[in-house]
C-alpha cells in the first residue's frame, strides 16, 4: 500500500504540472503556446519516469476502461504484473489500481473490494486520491496468455463527503511466463 500510496503523490505532483501549464496555454499567444508545450515536454518525461515499465494499452494486449460518474475513462498505459502488486491503468496522471493476486484468476471469481482489499484512484481535481472499499471484480476470462475481468466500485476521498460511482469497469492483463 505505501507503494501505491507514494505513487499516488507524485502522480498528484506531476498533474498539478500538468494543469498549470494547461492552464496558461489560453491566456498565451502562438509561439508562446508553442513554448507552453515545448515546456510541458520534461513534465511529460517525468510522468514516464514515474511509471517505468508501464506498457502502452492495445487492442489484444493490456487494457482498462470504465466510467467515473458516468465520464468515459480509457487507460492509456498500464503496469505489468511482475512489475506491480495491483492491476493499475494510467491515463494523463490518473489512474484506477486494482488488487491483484495470481489466485484472483479463476474463471468466475468474485473479488470484493473492502477495507484489506481496496481500490486505489487518483484523478486530476481536487480531492485527487480516492479509496474503493465497496465493490467488486470479475474475473471473466483467462487463458495461457491473458486474464480479463469486469469491476465496479463506489470511492470516496478522506476529508470529505464526496464520492465517485466507477462502472462498467474491464480490464485485460498479458499473463507472464513462468
Amino acid at each position: 500500500m505505501k507503494f501505491t500510496q507514494g505513487l499516488a503523490m507524485k502522480h498528484a505532483l506531476l498533474s498539478v504540472s500538468l494543469m498549470v501549464v494547461a492552464a496558461m496555454l489560453p491566456a498565451c499567444g502562438k509561439t508562446d503556446q508553442a513554448k507552453a508545450v515545448d515546456d510541458a515536454r520534461p513534465v511529460q518525461s517525468a510522468i514516464q519516469q514515474m511509471t517505468p515499465g508501464a506498457v502502452a494499452t492495445s487492442p489484444d494486449g493490456f487494457s482498462m476502461k470504465a466510467k467515473l460518474d458516468g465520464k468515459e475513462w480509457v487507460a492509456t498505459s498500464m503496469m505489468p504484473q511482475d512489475l506491480s502488486s495491483r492491476i493499475v491503468g494510467y491515463r494523463s496522471g490518473e489512474y484506477i489500481g486494482l488488487p491483484y493476486d495470481r489466485r484472483y484468476l479463476v474463471v468466475g471469481n468474485i473479488v470484493k473490494f473492502g477495507e484489506n482489499n481496496a481500490v486505489d484512484l487518483s484523478t486530476k481535481d481536487d480531492a485527487g486520491f480516492w479509496g474503493g472499499r465497496k465493490g467488486q471484480m470479475q474475473i471473466t476470462r483467462v487463458d495461457e496468455n491473458t486474464a480479463e475481468g469486469t469491476f465496479y466500485f463506489t470511492a470516496s476521498s478522506s476529508g470529505t463527503n464526496r464520492t465517485i460511482e466507477v462502472t462498467d469497469g474491464t480490464f485485460r492483463i498479458v499473463l507472464r511466463k513462468k
